[in-house]
């Protein structure tokens, strides 16, 4: 039904109507691809954008082709733009430049990738900017195999876009389409067996927040010579079989981190915090450095690595005490889960590193250094993944788990009292576990002493506004071995109760997380909400009555559920004690977009339940 609607609104709609609101129109992105049978290929790609507005300018003012310096040979065919008048700009030789992609600028020794960039001259409302390059792999990343992905979708209405690949004659491969329905034609040329795909008046995938990899979302084509993920394995084993093993060094570095440890599980411990919290994790996906680890003795003394070595550190670690680890291939959050159908190498951008115990794989991180060993950054959850057994050259299939909501817990517990003028005092602490503990950890970390005792202040405040912090106190949020996090607060709040001649009226001291309303402040989502783990927010409090006063008023208890989650508030008087429970459980990381109205119902529910429970309590007779 949304295809069906979609292809309407076209025919309803000019699509120069849908361009302005986008900024520019892409006039055509004509790709080709051949492939040789050792594992060359040839790349080449034609495009024409024609600029509505600032956005376009902004977006295609500057042009930006990756490619990496150690595989691939880039050529610039032609570019220009096209002013409205008809007159051609070229850019002059200053406009071309070749950079370093910002994120390995500290450490570019990491990456053979590059940026060819041009400044396109003359970009203005009106105009056409036209260019195109060849981008040719002469040293293949796996001897005999290729693969390749072709978009035909953007974030800009496409008015034609088509894609052609000539595969050698004879040589297997298979392929598959992804949000489409139209199918290639095929023909013979020469040794090549060609196929085409021609798409016209292509939609533009539209932003939202929190939405998934565009990659998952776009029309676009796959095509892979490899028959099996056993392949990948081969290959990747042999990339890293040397790398992995320990020499003197890494041994006497690990006996020393494992000294006095007794089991086989505190030594995996300290040995798995020693990588997290001692090598510095250069943020790079995983394949820029052309798929290859550095040894493990060059990351140990450089304290520094991407995904690859930090996963390959800590296998060559755990190899000196007997353990067995296991590179691990995985495609996070960010990008489209991988298609087991469909092994090609890209398919991954990032690498982890797991073991086995009784109870199946243990998966490990440890590019996060606040993330305790036995939980998982929510991007590396619910993703399958490719194990890859370095000595056996073998491959197996699998999936991260995805931790449970009790397992994310924004907690807080309170015991309070309410003074007969309306003064409120107590103690309370805010406890966090699973992601939680992962997110205030990491802000904890980056805090000064000041910081900290501000940031203290403002979790103050959303039990009472103007609550004054008279101490507090912390617990080892430096050590990953205490994987939950607890902030304990002690104070005061001297007009928290609002009093009358006979009443005495006062909300109940809690969180309302109010933060989680702004997630869900649109009304409609076109994609999946994307919110990337489950959650429990739970508050349990102790309210002791004044001196003078009963209660007189109280809300009820309440219980809600839909399809994504749970709400649920309990109330109970024990003597003077007023105790309150309540709990928020979302159990889906991912809402389908015809489930996202109960998560907005979920959220806003909750939040506007919390600001409302207020007591009334009445002066004794």
């Amino acid at each position: 039904m949304r295809q069906l609607l979609t292809v309407l609104a076209l025919f309803l709609f000019p699509l120069k109507v849908l361009a302005d609101t986008y900024g520019a129109e892409i006039l055509y992105d004509y790709t080709f691809v051949k492939f040789f049978p050792d594992g060359r290929k040839i790349w080449k790609e034609e495009r024409a954008i024609k600029i509505l507005d600032k956005r376009g300018i902004k977006d295609f003012g500057e042009i930006v082709i990756p490619f990496s310096t150690e595989h691939q040979k880039l050529k610039i065919l032609y570019a220009y733009t096209v002013l409205p008048n008809g007159k051609i700009v070229k850019p002059d030789k200053k406009a071309f430049n070749i950079v370093y992609p910002p994120f390995v600028s500290e450490a570019p020794i990491y990456s053979d990738l590059k940026y060819q960039t041009i400044s396109m001259p003359a970009v203005t409302k009106g105009a056409i900017i036209k260019y195109a390059f060849e981008v040719e792999t002469v040293k293949p990343y796996m001897k005999n195999e290729f693969w390749s992905t072709n978009f035909f979708q953007d974030e800009y209405p496409i008015k034609e876009a088509s894609f052609t690949a000539y595969i050698p004659k004879g040589k297997y491969f298979k392929y598959k389409e992804y949000n489409m329905t139209e199918k290639p034609q095929v023909k013979e040329e020469s040794n090549y067996k060609v196929l085409s795909w021609k798409l016209r008046d292509i939609p533009p995938i539209e932003k939202e927040p929190n939405m998934p990899p565009m990659g998952e979302l776009v029309k676009k084509v796959v095509i892979t010579s490899l028959k099996n993920w056993n392949q990948v394995a081969r290959w990747y084993s042999d990339l890293a079989k040397e790398a992995i093993e320990p020499d003197e060094t890494i041994i006497k570095t690990v006996q020393e981190i494992t000294a006095g440890k007794r089991t086989q599980e505190e030594k995996i411990r300290a040995i798995y915090n020693f990588v997290a919290q001692n090598i510095r994790y250069v943020g790079m996906e995983f394949g820029i450095n052309g798929y290859k680890p550095h040894k493990a003795l060059e990351i140990l003394k450089n304290r520094y690595g991407d995904c690859k070595d930090h996963a390959t550190l800590l296998i060559s670690m755990l190899k000196v005490i007997g353990v067995k680890g296991y590179p691990v291939l995985i495609p996070t959050l960010s990008t489209p889960n991988m298609d087991p159908e469909v092994p090609i190498p890209t398919a991954f951008n990032h690498e982890i590193a797991a073991i086995k115990t009784e109870n199946g794989y243990l998966f490990m991180d440890t590019t996060s250094d606040v993330t305790p060993i036995g939980y998982l950054p929510s991007g590396d959850q619910g993703r399958r993944v490719l194990i890859v057994d370095v000595e056996k050259e073998e491959g197996k299939v699998s999936e991260t788990p995805i931790a449970p909501s009790e397992k994310n817990v924004e907690g807080f517990k309170g015991e309070f009292k309410l003074h007969p003028f309306g003064k409120l005092s107590g103690e309370f602490t805010f406890t966090y576990s699973g992601i939680y503990s992962e997110f205030e950890r990491s802000r904890l970390l980056s805090l000064s002493p000041d910081s900290t005792k501000r940031h203290v202040e403002e979790l103050a405040s959303k039990v009472s506004p103007g609550f004054d912090v008279d101490s507090f106190k912390l617990s080892n949020f430096k050590n990953l071995n205490i994987p939950d996090i607890e902030v304990k607060i002690k104070g005061e709040d001297t007009t928290y109760g609002t009093l009358t001649s006979h009443l005495l009226v006062a909300k109940v001291p809690v969180p309302d997380y109010s933060r989680i309303v702004s997630l869900v402040a649109s009304k409609k989502r076109k994609y999946p909400y994307v919110i990337g783990y489950k959650m429990t927010k739970e508050s349990v409090v102790e309210v002791e009555l004044p001196k003078g006063f009963e209660l007189y008023l109280k809300p009820e208890n309440f219980y809600f559920e839909n399809r994504v989650g749970s709400f649920e508030i309990k109330w109970k008087m024990e003597g003077k004690t007023l105790k309150f429970h309540s709990k928020m459980i979302l159990k889906k990381n991912v809402v389908p977009p015809e489930e996202y109205k109960d998560l907005r119902e979920l959220f806003n529910t909750t939040v506007k339940t919390l600001r409302n429970q207020t007591i009334v309590l009445k002066r004794k007779s």
